[in-house]
């Protein structure tokens, strides 16, 4: 990981672990309130590559009502450079984990998921961007949980645990 100083400021700015650590809490959150369970640890390791590069969150559903499956099929696309993009962001998902964990935005169940605790936030100016990267982080986590097991999902994204 490149110390925060020596960070370009475009990737400062956009792999900001504040922000980062929000749109990872937004999947957790959603996904727990719609499965009544916490979110599988590997799926948070998703949520930056598939929202922050706007292509991809741009070909998301609109609602949950299309099974993930079934528009994966129509979209074998997204899969060219995904695998590579996202173990590019495995730092900067790590980064935005520990920061979260350290505030108490997340945590870890006794079963070894991902919850998000009640958690009080600061208000920020968010530009319009923003709002759509929280709004998609919190579909693909309800999305997710009705997609099937974790090891379905990285399996029809192309990723592999090692």
């Amino acid at each position: 990981m490149i110390a925060w100083e020596e960070r370009p400021v475009e990737v400062a700015n956009l792999l900001n672990p504040a922000f980062c650590s929000l749109l990872v809490r937004d999947a957790v959150d959603a996904y727990t309130k719609k499965s009544g369970a916490g979110m599988d640890f590997p799926l948070a390791f998703l949520v930056l590559p598939i929202i922050l590069h706007k292509a991809t969150r741009n070909a998301l559903p609109g609602t949950t009502i299309s099974k993930f499956h079934v528009w994966f099929q129509n979209h074998q696309e997204l899969r060219i450079g995904f695998s590579a993009r996202a173990q590019s962001m495995v730092p900067f998902t790590k980064e935005a984990i520990i920061f979260a964990m350290q505030r108490g935005a997340l945590a870890i169940d006794e079963h070894g998921l991902l919850i998000a605790p009640k958690y009080r936030f600061r208000k920020i100016n968010e530009s319009a961007e923003m709002t759509i990267c929280h709004e998609r982080a919190s579909f693909l986590g309800k999305w997710f949980s009705a997609a099937g097991s974790a090891s379905h999902i990285l399996t029809a994204w192309g990723i592999s645990l090692r």
